[in-house]
C-alpha cells in the first residue's frame, strides 16, 4: 500500500483526485491510503519523516503559506519523500527544482496525465523499497540494503537478521516483518524463517540452502514457498 498526502485547498479538486486514485486502484490493482490537507500548516504539523510515500502539493494554496514554501519546510524534515507539484501555470513548476520535486501536473489535470505521472512515481517508490530496509537492530535504528539480508529468523519473540554485514537481533514479530517485506523478494519457508529468494542456492526435498545456511521447509509452507521462488526466478 502506498501512503499519499494531498495538499489542496479546493474541495472539488480533492474529489477529482480521490476519484482518480480509486480508478487507478481498480485498473492497476494498486492500494492507496489518502490523507487530505487544505493548507500547508496543517500538513506540516502532521508530517513526520517516513510517514508518506508520496506528497501531491498544490502550489497556489489560498490560505497561509503557499505550496512552494510548504515544500521548503517539508524538505527540512525529509529530503527523500517523493514530491509532485500541482499548478495552474506550468512556469510555476520550475520552482520545483529548488525543492527536488519529482514531477508536476498542470491543472486541470486529466486522468491520463495523472495516471502516467503517478505510475512513474510508484515505480520510483517501489525501487526505493527494494533497496533499503529500516530495522531496529540492537536497540538502534539501522538502514541496510535489502539484498544484504539472507534470511530473518524468529526464536520465540527474538528476531535475528542474518546479513552479509553480520547478524542483528531485536524483539519483534515475524508476522509484522513479513508485512514490511511484502513488496520485496522474500518468502517464508516455515514459520521461523523469512528467506530472501535472491540468496537461495538450492532446494532438495524439504531443505533449502540460503547463502550457505541449510534451512527446513515445512510441509504447509512448501508449495507457497516454491511458487514464490519459481516466480522470482522467472522474473530474474
Amino acid at each position: 500500500m502506498s501512503l499519499i498526502a494531498i495538499i489542496e485547498d479546493q474541495d472539488n479538486e480533492c474529489e477529482t483526485l480521490k476519484g482518480y486514485f480509486e480508478r487507478l486502484s481498480k485498473e492497476e490493482g494498486k492500494r492507496f491510503s489518502l490523507a487530505f490537507f487544505h493548507n500547508g500548516e496543517d500538513f506540516l504539523r502532521d508530517f513526520v519523516k517516513g510517514k508518506y510515500d508520496l506528497v501531491l502539493m498544490d502550489i497556489e494554496l489560498g490560505n497561509g503559506i503557499n505550496g512552494l514554501e510548504t515544500s521548503k519546510e517539508l524538505r527540512k524534515k525529509d529530503d527523500k519523500v517523493i514530491l509532485i507539484f500541482m499548478t495552474n501555470l506550468a512556469q510555476y513548476a520550475i520552482d520545483g527544482y529548488t525543492v527536488n520535486a519529482f514531477d508536476y501536473c498542470v491543472k486541470p489535470i486529466s486522468y491520463w496525465d495523472f495516471k502516467t505521472r503517478i505510475l512513474n512515481a510508484l515505480t520510483r517508490i517501489d525501487s526505493k523499497r527494494k533497496t533499503k530496509v529500516l530495522i531496529n537492530a540492537d536497540g538502534n535504528k539501522r538502514i541496510i540494503e535489502a539484498d544484504s539480508i539472507y534470511y530473518v529468523e524468529v526464536d520465540n519473540h527474538l528476531l535475528i537478521y542474518h546479513t552479509s554485514e553480520g547478524d542483528f537481533q531485536f524483539y519483534g514479530s515475524l508476522k509484522k516483518e513479513t508485512e514490511e517485506f511484502e513488496n520485496l523478494n522474500f518468502a517464508k519457508c516455515n514459520s521461523c524463517f523469512l528467506v530472501n529468494l535472491s540468496h537461495v542456492e538450492k532446494v532438495e526435498g524439504f531443505d533449502v540452502t540460503v547463502a550457505g545456511h541449510n534451512l527446513l521447509i515445512s510441509h504447509p509452507k512448501k508449495k507457497a514457498f516454491l511458487d514464490a521462488l519459481n516466480k522470482f526466478l522467472s522474473q530474474s
